[in-house]
C-alpha cells in the first residue's frame, strides 16, 4: 500500500501506484500544491498515466528522491513542470504499451489474453506523450538491437541528462548541482544509454 500525505507544500506518493493511491493525492491537493515527491517502482501503465496526467494538467513539479521505475519512470517523471533530481536520484524504464513481445509465450499473451488491453493502451500512450510533447521513444529505446547484450543482467536502462533532453525531457532541476544516477536499486540493474540520435 502507498504511503500518500502533504508534507508542506508537496504531496509525497511512496509507493506502488494504485487507483486509491491516486485518489488520496487527489483528495490531498489544494491550490498552494506545486509539487509530487514520488519514490516508486510503478504499476499498471495506465493508473501511470492517470497520475502524469493530472500531474500535467495541474501544472505540477515532481521530484524524484529516491526512485522512479517503470511506469513511474515512464509516465510520472516526465509529467512535472520541472523535475526536481537528487545526486544519486534512481530513473529506470524497462518497456512501455508499444513494447513487442519477444518470446513465443508473450506473443500468445498479447495476441489471446491482452490484445485489446494493449491496443486502448497503445492509443492512450501515444495521445499522452503528444500532449506532455515527450517522444514516446523513451519507453522502448533501451530495447534496440543494439542494447539486447544487456537483456539478461540488465532489468532495465537509465539516460543521460542530454539524452533525457533530446527525448523531450526539459526543465530538469539538479538539487545538488550534479546528477549521478545510481544503476542499481533494489533488485534492479540498469544500464545507461548516453545518446541518441
Amino acid at each position: 500500500m502507498a504511503k500518500v500525505y502533504r508534507l508542506e507544500s508537496s504531496i509525497v506518493y511512496d509507493g506502488d501506484l494504485s487507483e486509491e493511491g491516486i485518489e488520496q493525492v487527489k483528495k490531498l491537493y489544494s491550490k498552494d500544491i506545486n509539487n509530487i515527491i514520488l519514490n516508486s517502482l510503478g504499476g499498471e501503465i495506465n493508473l501511470g498515466m492517470d497520475l502524469g496526467e493530472w500531474i500535467y494538467d495541474h501544472k505540477l513539479d515532481v521530484t524524484i528522491k529516491y526512485a522512479a521505475f517503470s511506469s513511474a519512470a515512464n509516465y510520472i517523471f516526465p509529467a512535472g513542470q520541472k523535475k526536481f533530481l537528487y545526486k544519486n536520484s534512481f530513473i529506470g524504464w524497462h518497456g512501455g504499451a508499444t513494447q513487442e513481445p519477444t518470446t513465443f509465450y508473450e506473443k500468445l499473451f498479447v495476441k489471446f489474453i491482452l490484445n485489446d488491453y494493449i491496443k486502448r493502451s497503445k492509443i492512450r500512450e501515444e495521445n499522452y506523450f503528444k500532449k506532455i510533447n515527450v517522444n514516446p521513444k523513451i519507453t522502448t529505446l533501451g530495447q534496440q538491437e543494439v542494447y539486447k547484450k544487456y537483456e539478461i543482467e540488465y532489468k532495465g536502462w537509465t539516460y543521460s541528462l542530454d539524452t533525457l533532453n533530446k527525448l523531450g525531457i526539459n526543465d530538469v532541476v539538479l538539487i545538488d548541482g550534479e546528477w549521478s544516477p545510481i544503476t542499481e536499486y533494489e533488485d534492479a540493474k540498469l544500464f545507461v544509454i548516453e545518446t541518441f540520435d
